[in-house]
This record gives C-alpha cells, structure tokens and sequence, in this order.
C-alpha cells in the first residue's frame, strides 16, 4: 500500500503510487495490492503503448531522483479509484520535479467508458488544489491536441486556460492566484 493516506473526494479516491508500484507492465498486480476489482487498464494498443510509456518515463525519474520532500515518492503518478466499483478508471501525474520557477505539468487519462462523467474534472481539481498546497508551486501546465474537445472542458472547468498554441496542440495553464 502507498505510504501516505490516499485522497477522498465525493465519488473517487486518489491513491498515489509508491515505488514498488508503478509497474507499466503489470496493472493487475496493482490492482490486486490495492485490494481493488480487476479491471484491465488496457485501452487499446495505441494508448496502452504511450501510457506505458510515461509510466517508465516516471519510474526513471524516480530512481534518479529521489527527493526527500517525497515528490516523486508520493505524488508523481496518482491512481484515479471509483468507489462504488472500487476499480481503477483512470489516472493522472505530475510529470517530472517542478521547475526553477515552480511550474509542473499534469498529464492524464480515464478509461473510455468513464469518460462523460465528471470523473476527470472531479479529479484533477483535487489534483490541482493540492498541488497548491505545496509552497513550491506557483503553475501548472497541461498540453492538449486541438481536436480533444472533451479534454479542453475538462482544463477549462478546474480553471485552467490556453496560453500557447502550436500546429497541432493547445498549451494550458493555472496559476497559483487563479
């Protein structure tokens, strides 16, 4: 189990993934140490590859840089948990140690057949209010494609905004005092 209390909001839980558990190629190991449902986080071999990859990315970032503040221990990938189902349905991180200037980047994904819910919004402005609550963080970034509209609803409802624009992607951003 993660060493710190997983976060409640009305309908989910966010559970943090400790070392030992962040494993790409294993989610039923994940599911079965968190007593949860299985439920194969598999969305197709197309997502299934880049979520895989990010994870690898963050379990790198881990071991090359543990923090004692527990960054990247506690909070850099976070299990999304239905509580009804008690079964993943989705997930989100802070990707990579913040910046000089205090700014992470959020990156994220919920099953297909939880999308339309709320759930991602209900979420991420957990995530983001407690991100917050760190001294150390002054913004937040999340980049989109320009054609994932349910996703820029999403950024837009836990407050974020378009600050950059390039051929293919939309860049968003809250501050601190937004």
């Amino acid at each position: 189990m993660p060493n710190i209390v997983p976060i409640e909001t009305e309908r989910l839980k966010l559970v943090p993934l400790d070392l030992e558990s962040i494993n790409p190629d294993d989610h039923q190991k994940i599911e079965q140490k968190l007593g949860l449902q299985l439920a194969s986080m598999i969305l197709g071999a197309q997502i299934d590859r880049k979520i895989k990859a990010a994870m690898r990315a963050s379990l790198e970032d881990v071991i090359r840089n543990k923090k004692q503040d527990q960054w990247y221990a506690d909070w850099q990938s976070v299990l999304i948990i239905l509580k009804k189902e008690n079964a993943i349905i989705g997930g989100f991180c802070f990707q990579r140690y913040p910046d000089e200037d205090g700014t992470v980047q959020i990156g994220y994904m919920i099953r297909p057949e939880y999308q339309r819910e709320g759930y991602m919004t209900e979420a991420l402005k957990r995530g983001v209010s407690w991100i917050f609550e760190r001294p150390d963080i002054s913004a937040l970034l999340a980049d989109t494609t320009k054609s994932n509209l349910p996703s820029h609803r999403v950024l837009e409802k836990v407050g974020m905004a378009v600050y950059k624009e390039t051929d293919n992607s939309l860049w968003w951003r809250i501050g601190r005092c937004a």
